[in-house]
C-alpha cells in the first residue's frame, strides 16, 4: 500500500516562491507602467502637434485681417480650445530686418538672373531683349535645353498664331522686361514688410517630470488692404 507524504512546505521553500512571485509581479508592473507612460507621451506629443496647427491658423487669420504691429512681439500668450488645460501656449512674432544694401543686392541678383537667363535669350533674342523677339519661341526654348513639356498649358501661349489670337505681343513683353526687373527691389521690400517670422510653443507637464515643449517656426504674410478689396459687397 502506497503512503502519501503529508509533509508541508518548508519556510525556505515558501520564501523562495514568494521571491520569484514578487520578481515576476515587479517585472509585469514595470512593463505595464512603462507602456502607460510611453502611451501618455505619444498622446501628449500628438495633441501638442494638432494644437500647434490650430494656433498657427488662428494667429495667421487674425493678422491677415488686422495687419501686423510695427514692433516685434515676444512671449505672447495664445488661446487654446477648451479641454486642454494641461497645455500652455505662447508665441513670438518677429519682423524681418532688411537693410537697403541687402535689398539692392538681392534685386540686382534677381534682375541679372532674369535678364541674362537662357530662357530670356531664347524668347527675346538675347539679354534684355536687344536682339528682338524670336519668331518661334517654342523651338528656341527647345534649343536652349529647356523641356517645353514642363510649360504645360502655357506652351500654347508661345505659339505665334495662338499668341496673336490672345492679344499677346511678345515684342512688347521683351521691351518691358528691363522696366519690370527694375521693380524687383521694391517688390522685395514690400514682401519683407508684409512677412513676419512666427514661433509658436506648446508646453505641458508630463506626469510630474520636467515640462516638455514643442516649438515650431514658420513665416506668415498679411496684406490687409488686399483683403479689404476682396471682401464681398
Amino acid at each position: 500500500m502506497r503512503r502519501w507524504d503529508n509533509r508541508g512546505f518548508t519556510l525556505l521553500e515558501v520564501m523562495v516562491a514568494m521571491a520569484i512571485l514578487a520578481f515576476l509581479m515587479s517585472a509585469i508592473s514595470a512593463t505595464q507602467g512603462s507602456s502607460l507612460l510611453q502611451g501618455a507621451r505619444v498622446y501628449n506629443l500628438s495633441t501638442a502637434t494638432q494644437l500647434l496647427d490650430t494656433v498657427i491658423l488662428d494667429i495667421e487669420e487674425e493678422y491677415r485681417l488686422e495687419g501686423f504691429p510695427e514692433n516685434s512681439l515676444e512671449d505672447r500668450d495664445c488661446d487654446l480650445p477648451d479641454g486642454f488645460d494641461k497645455f500652455t501656449c505662447s508665441y513670438d512674432l518677429v519682423g524681418l530686418t532688411m537693410e537697403a544694401e541687402n535689398i539692392n543686392m538681392m534685386g540686382s541678383s534677381a534682375t541679372e538672373n532674369v535678364t541674362q537667363s537662357p530662357i530670356m535669350s531664347a524668347l527675346c533674342g538675347g539679354a534684355m531683349g536687344e536682339g528682338g523677339p524670336s519668331s518661334d519661341p517654342l523651338s528656341a526654348l527647345g534649343q536652349s535645353g529647356m523641356d517645353t513639356a514642363a510649360l504645360g498649358a502655357l506652351a500654347a501661349l508661345l505659339d505665334p498664331e495662338f499668341a496673336q489670337l490672345c492679344g499677346i505681343n511678345l515684342g512688347k513683353m521683351c521691351m518691358n522686361i528691363p522696366l519690370i526687373a527694375s521693380f524687383i527691389p521694391t517688390i522685395i521690400e514690400q514682401a519683407a514688410q508684409s512677412t513676419r517670422k512666427l514661433r509658436v510653443r506648446i508646453a505641458w507637464d508630463e506626469r510630474g517630470q520636467a515640462n516638455k515643449t514643442l516649438e515650431i517656426e514658420t513665416y506668415i504674410t498679411a496684406v490687409p488692404e488686399a483683403e479689404e478689396e476682396n471682401q464681398p459687397i
